[in-house]
């Protein structure tokens, strides 16, 4: 009989902690909506697995791989069925790491304990959460497009990450498609509360400033909650690593509907709830059950790409490291974000390890990739087995940086610039996400 149960722990930060996500320091100055681990256990007989989402920016392999074993002395459950899902809200934290530009990763040890002693705690109170479930699925693209592919080719041909104030007759067309669909997971229990499980995938980018908060997965999270008494919401963000909220195709005045960025936060977390809604009466049963649960690594080679141009790009990162931002790129125009790559090139190893995290129940297939996979990783993995019901998982028991698809590499732009790895990656990742997804 399969068992489901949920659990959510507060694990707002302290004033002054170091928000994450740009390329200059933010200290936290306020707090405008808490942030939290929210956990999902299902069981089955002796197998149970563990799904924790993390209002985080991301959580770096080393310290899942240590919170994942801590969890396992503290449950039983083993690591390798446990995922670990950083939502990558940009007004909240980066755990693990090198300091650096760009990463503000939080070092204080008293919170750090602490929070890392919620991850058991909340995996063990999902556990003793367990109750006998059903759960049925629907899919629905969202009632209104809040993700959009955010690289454009330009008409020069140049493609631009955020092409910022460039006006839509610049902009020639999306270099990607986008995915708008909302996915549901309702597990009916009795005598408690339901749960739901929401997945989408975009950047929670939308806010900014230096005040604590969950982005939209929060509001989604609240909404849903507030529409259905009975009922407790986990949100996971899919594959968003070349989406954010805003659609440079209309014009600038148009792109943020509620005129603040807050606002807009809330509006995307309402249009997800109203899909969730619209959904609600049209779930699908599911009988199938069985648990399966898989943690592999895939390596591939570091980039090497512009270390001719080391020594520049080197005294540029030390400048900037220093807290110097008054450039934003090197005297010969090699952009910020390749800079700080190519001046860490001597650090890095020769092939660098990403894990690959499949756990489902029956048709039900998480799909979780160390990194921020580009949109089309989901597509390739729906595509090849429509027959699962697959929610995708970003930063997924890692963050180790952009994975652009191989198109992506051809056509250059931000993240592929700032990206450790070469253009095999794609093929590399997804061979062996595919073979892992057709073991169940």
């Amino acid at each position: 009989m399969l068992k489901a149960g949920f659990a959510r722990l507060d694990m707002t930060p302290p004033f002054g902690s170091p928000l994450a996500g740009y390329y200059e320091t933010r200290e936290a100055e306020g707090v405008l909506d808490p942030v939290y681990l929210n956990a999902l256990a299902l069981n089955e007989g002796e197998k149970t697995i563990i799904v924790i989402t993390a209002d985080v920016l991301i959580i770096r392999m080393d310290v899942c791989d240590t919170l994942r074993a801590m969890i396992e002395e503290r449950t039983g459950v083993p690591a390798d069925h446990i995922l670990i899902n950083s939502l990558h809200p940009h007004t909240s934290l980066r755990i693990g790491g090198k300091p650096g530009p760009g990463t503000s990763i939080i070092t204080d040890r008293a919170y750090l304990d602490v929070l890392y002693r919620k991850f058991c705690d909340v995996a063990q109170m999902a556990i003793s959460d367990l109750a006998d479930a059903t759960y049925e699925t629907a899919v629905q693209h969202a009632v209104a497009d809040i993700s959009f592919v955010r690289r454009y080719f330009m008409k020069d041909g140049v493609l631009k990450t955020n092409p910022g104030s460039h006006a839509p007759e610049e902009i020639d067309r999306p270099a990607a498609r986008s995915d708008n669909d909302v996915r549901l997971v309702l597990f009916r229990r009795e005598g408690v509360k339901d749960i739901a499980l929401v997945n989408f995938a975009t950047h929670p980018d939308v806010i900014g400033g230096k005040k604590i908060s969950a982005d939209w997965p929060g509001f989604a999270r609240r909404f849903v909650e507030e529409d259905h008494k009975d009922v407790h919401c986990i949100l996971m963000n899919g594959f968003q690593g070349d989406t954010n909220h805003i659609n440079f195709m209309v014009e600038k005045e148009k792109r943020f509907p509620n005129g603040k960025r807050y606002l807009h936060s809330e509006y995307m977390g309402r249009v997800i709830a109203d899909t969730v809604n619209l959904m609600w009466d049209k779930t699908v049963p599911e009988d199938k059950t069985g648990i399966f649960a898989e943690v592999s690594y895939i390596f591939n080679k570091c980039s090497t790409r512009g270390e001719e141009h080391y020594e520049e790009c080197h005294a540029f990162y030390v400048k900037y490291k220093s807290g110097d931002y008054s450039e934003k790129e090197t005297k010969s125009g090699i952009a910020m974000a390749e800079a700080c790559r190519i001046a860490r090139i001597p650090e890095q190893p020769v092939y660098h390890k990403i894990p690959i995290t499949v756990l489902g129940m029956g048709k039900l297939a998480f799909f979780g990739i160390g990194g921020e996979p580009f949109t089309e990783y989901g597509y390739i993995a729906r595509e090849a087995f429509p027959e699962k019901f697959v929610m995708t998982a970003t930063c997924a028991n890692g963050g180790e940086g952009y994975l652009p698809s191989q198109q992506a590499f051809s056509q250059g732009g931000y993240e592929v610039i700032s990206s450790h790895f070469t253009d095999t990656l794609e093929k590399t990742v997804m061979d062996a996400s595919l073979e892992m997804l057709g073991k169940f």
